[in-house]
């Protein structure tokens, strides 16, 4: 018989432990309920059902009715949401969370900390607040309109710390929920590794509940729109603000790790996401939008649902043949972008060819900038770009309009 790893049995343990928050605590009883938490879970799940008479029930009603008590006592989920802050002291320690800013995010010390050992539903404001006092405004103009992004969005930062709250693993007592905040990212570790079958690629598409009783209050509550969207949600406003893909790829068997970008590295994807949207009639799914996300970042496509759908509607454009193919984002979202010359270098020919390239992308755009021939040689020095140019206007096919250093380059009419 051959001994198993640590990780197999771990893994099979997972497999078969029932919902931890469902397990009755002896000796916790009504009276050790936080009569504050409590009323935010009523009004609450008041306002949700949108029955104003849920405020009348008595505790116990509310508890039997939420979940959170059985006709054998109250529940560690009970404990973690409503529970006084003595009782958690005494039987959950771990279920802590711990806040953490530095300004600067390669910084050692921190800036700021604040830790919560306290019924959650009591302190759920109180720790968006704290991330919230610190989140930074990113303002970029859209012609006419000035716009804003923050660096923090509530409905993600919400939606993350509900997620670790539900998942994380309680049987390890001896770790507590961390959140570390940068003007870089906002991340947020949990104890406890992903469920079976859930993977930082599939996350998005697959739902597992470690601690079912704490999700289905949340949803209760009003909390989350629909138990196990949560990621949706997260994945979706990061791209749709145009900061990339949050990245799960530092979680291993005993912790999730979820780091979040918080600064906007292209304004100009969040109005082509928009653009599409409204100009072509269509919605984008998750996973629609996570694969435009590949597109732009990595010219490449692996569903090939998604990627008929991009080309029938003009989204995406498909460059080259066979095994050498790569898809892009529209001659649009670049020309919004400013980056014409990165078009043409991204679906250009080969650069054996780069005469020919600079006159499709003077004829594609018009007219051609130094600055946009730069985008598509970046391996040529100016001086090399320059002799180009100047072979295609000593053979009559371009001239140089306007002063030296604003003019343009130009298709010579026969």
């Amino acid at each position: 018989m051959v001994e198993m790893d640590n990780m197999t049995l771990k893994k099979m343990l997972i497999e078969t432990e029932p919902d931890f928050s469902a397990k009755i605590i002896d000796g916790f009883i009504v009276a050790d309920i936080d009569e504050e938490a409590l009323g935010i879970l009523k009004r609450k799940w008041s306002q949700k059902s949108n029955r104003e008479d849920f405020l009348q029930f008595s505790t116990e009603k509310v508890l039997q009715a939420t979940g959170l008590m059985s006709d054998k006592g109250l529940n560690y989920a009970c404990l973690i949401l409503l529970g006084e802050k003595e009782k958690i002291d005494e039987y959950l320690p771990g279920s802590e969370i711990i806040f953490e800013w530095r300004q600067d995010n390669n910084k050692i010390s921190y800036d700021y900390r604040k830790n919560w050992r306290e019924p959650f539903f009591k302190i759920y404001e109180e720790i968006w607040a704290a991330i919230n006092a610190r989140n930074l405004r990113m303002p970029f103009q859209e012609g006419f309109v000035q716009r804003e992004i923050y660096a923090f969005s509530e409905k993600p930062i919400r939606e993350a710390i509900l997620n670790a709250v539900a998942h994380r693993d309680y049987s390890i007592n001896k770790q507590s929920i961390f959140m570390k905040a940068s003007p870089e990212e906002f991340v947020i570790e949990s104890p406890g590794g992903l469920l079976p079958g859930i993977t930082p690629e599939n996350i998005i598409y697959k739902s597992a509940w470690r601690n079912r009783t704490i999700a289905e209050v949340f949803e209760k509550a009003g909390l989350v729109e629909r138990s196990g969207q949560g990621m949706d949600d997260i994945f979706s406003s990061s791209i749709k603000e145009g900061k990339g893909l949050p990245d799960l790829t530092e979680s291993n068997p005993f912790s999730v790790k979820l780091k979040m970008p918080a600064k906007v590295k292209d304004k100009n994807f969040i109005i082509f996401l928009e653009k599409v949207a409204n100009e072509k009639q269509i919605s984008l799914s998750i996973e629609e939008i996570c694969e435009l996300e590949q597109i732009r970042e990595h010219q490449k496509t692996n569903k090939i649902e998604h990627k008929e759908k991009f080309m029938k509607n003009g989204i995406i454009e498909k460059i080259g043949k066979a095994r050498g193919t790569k898809y892009i984002l529209s001659h649009t979202y670049y020309k919004h972008e400013g980056k014409v010359g990165v078009y043409t270098r991204l679906s250009g020919v080969s650069r054996e060819k780069q005469k020919e390239l600079i006159i499709m992308h003077i004829e594609k755009n018009g007219k051609g900038f130094l600055s946009e021939f730069i985008d598509i040689f970046p391996e040529l020095k100016i001086k090399d770009i320059n002799n180009l140019l100047q072979e295609l206007r000593r053979s009559g096919i371009v001239h140089f309009i306007g002063p030296k250093r604003s003019g343009y380059w130009g298709i010579i009419n026969k």
